[in-house]
């Protein structure tokens, strides 16, 4: 399945010509000119991959690196830098220098893709969840669960872009997990009645974080026993 990615560029484009195709043919390509559009962009489709230029004409490389990272759908997604000066800028991923050649960018792209699908393991997984929304309660069900986000079956409607507070149940233990949500996509893939998305985790405690990840790794053991 593509990713979505987001090319910054202001002026006369850095990206060469045919890797901008290539992209196109293999995820869905947005484009900004300004870091103002970049952060409308950011919040409005959550892309998995930001590109950009270091050189804006409204904003320093650094200073818009530091807002997509402030904005609930900035926190996880990476950050390709092209150009930038000797010192590193907080919050990029990885920086390629000018001129761009186009085979060191389609490496660094399919890396950090990589890196950002293969995140933590999920577990095809059944559990409750309660979802909070402007003290609103809906209840819902997962698909699939990791330490990073989950995969629910609810009769609500939801957008791309919005957060929701999720408690989580997991068998066999009494605490509830309790952790924002934020809607990451809609999986259209999911054959069902019902209302799916993607939720990414937001604010997920390191205990919390721990609790998810030795669950599903148990329960992956545990259904390969099973199945031998």
């Amino acid at each position: 399945m593509g990713k979505r990615i987001l090319v910054v560029e202001s002026g006369i484009p850095v990206v060469p010509f045919e890797q901008g195709l290539l992209l196109r043919k293999e995820h869905e390509l947005f484009r900004a000119s300004t870091a103002a559009e970049t952060l409308e962009k950011v919040q409005a489709i959550v892309p998995n991959l930001v590109v950009l230029d270091d050189h804006l004409s409204d904003m320093s490389a650094r200073e818009v690196v530091r807002k997509i990272r402030e904005l609930p759908g900035g926190k996880h997604l990476s950050i390709l830098l092209l150009g930038g000066d000797d010192q590193p800028v907080e919050g990029v991923n990885l920086t390629i220098p000018k001129p761009v050649v186009g085979a060191d960018f389609n490496l660094a792209c399919q890396r950090l893709l990589s890196i950002e699908a293969r995140k933590d393991a999920r577990l095809l997984v059944y559990v409750n969840v309660q979802g909070f929304h402007q003290n609103n309660m809906f209840l819902c069900n997962s698909l699939n669960l990791s330490a990073s986000g989950i995969l629910i079956l609810t009769a609500r409607k939801m957008k791309v872009g919005e957060a929701v507070q999720l408690q989580i149940t997991l068998p066999r233990e009494r605490e509830k997990i309790k952790v924002v949500g934020l809607v990451v996509r809609e999986a259209s893939e999911v054959d069902s009645r019902l209302n799916s998305y993607g939720l990414a985790f937001q604010d997920l405690s390191a205990d919390e974080r721990e609790r998810l990840r030795a669950y599903v790794e148990e329960e992956r053991t545990r259904n390969a026993s099973l199945s031998q």
